[in-house]
């Protein structure tokens, strides 16, 4: 088992039972108490866990009460204007390589990713129809005046600038919604894509459900690491855009399972293997 496998075997976990025990994780991983002790500390400096006597518990995190449901954010997840200004270039470059996936005429569905805010605002002023849950996609998209743009309201996060909940997924499905544009904090070993808040998995999972085509936008620093929540698995994804994709075993796994590889950065020699 790779370190990287391992670790997210650990994070998941630790998702599962609040806990993990240095003792149990020997077993379940078949390695060494010092191996998982390493682990457990390179896990703890990304701040996806706290290290306890003889295991690790979950790191801090903020929670409050939602009408009557309670909400936990991670405290080490960077908010959209600490994410705006990471990896620029590469979000630009997939924001523009996506460009060629729309057609005038289109309804599509962008959600509430920087990667997304940087294609929002490349869209040129055609006639479109688009659905979005960021308040920052809204605002640039308000004075083309061919674009119709319709934002999923529900409950507004200051962090994130976006609505999420039962409010946010009700007029998805009032509409036909030809193509979804988004992205993720990470593409795992295991073939999950993965949010770092549940609100926003869930709310994205309703979203691949009510598009035909499905286009994720992904630049290099989120493959093969772990995050915390489950959204679907990579197998579900028409189109994946990327600035790049190193590692050779995890793209042949991704175009044996249907999904077509378009790496912008060698833009006349993407990889198509179109889903039939």
């Amino acid at each position: 088992m790779l370190p990287i496998e391992r670790q997210q075997r650990i994070i998941d976990e630790l998702n599962v039972n609040g806990r993990v025990i240095v003792a149990e994780l020997v077993t379940l991983c078949q390695v060494s108490q010092e191996t998982i002790r390493r682990d457990l500390t390179q896990l703890e400096k990304r701040g996806l866990l706290q290290r306890s006597h003889g295991g690790a518990v979950p790191a801090k995190r903020q929670a409050a009460n939602i009408q009557g449901n309670t909400r936990v954010v991670n405290e080490y997840e960077l908010s959209f204007r600490q994410r705006i200004n990471e990896h620029v270039d590469a979000k630009m470059a997939i924001a523009k390589r996506a460009l060629d996936f729309i057609s005038p005429g289109d309804c599509i569905l962008l959600d509430s990713s920087t990667t997304c805010w940087y294609l929002a605002r490349q869209l040129p002023d055609i006639e479109l129809t688009v659905l979005t849950n960021s308040i920052r996609i809204v605002q640039t998209l308000a004075a083309r005046g061919s674009i119709r743009t319709i934002c999923l309201g529900g409950e507004y996060s200051d962090r994130y600038e976006d609505f999420h909940g039962v409010v946010a997924e009700q007029p998805l499905r009032e509409f036909q919604i030809n193509k979804i544009f988004f992205s993720c904090s990470s593409l795992g070993n295991d073939g999950y894509l993965r949010e770092g808040n549940e609100n926003n998995a869930h709310l994205k999972q309703q979203m691949l459900l009510a598009a035909e085509r499905k286009h994720l936008l992904l630049d290099g620093s989120k493959f093969l690491r772990p995050s915390f929540a489950r959204i679907c698995h990579y197998r579900d994804v028409d189109f994946l855009i990327t600035d790049q994709l190193k590692d050779k075993e995890l793209e042949q796994e991704l175009a044996w399972n249907g999904v077509n590889i378009i790496d912008c950065s060698q833009r006349s020699h993407s990889m198509q293997l179109i889903k039939n």
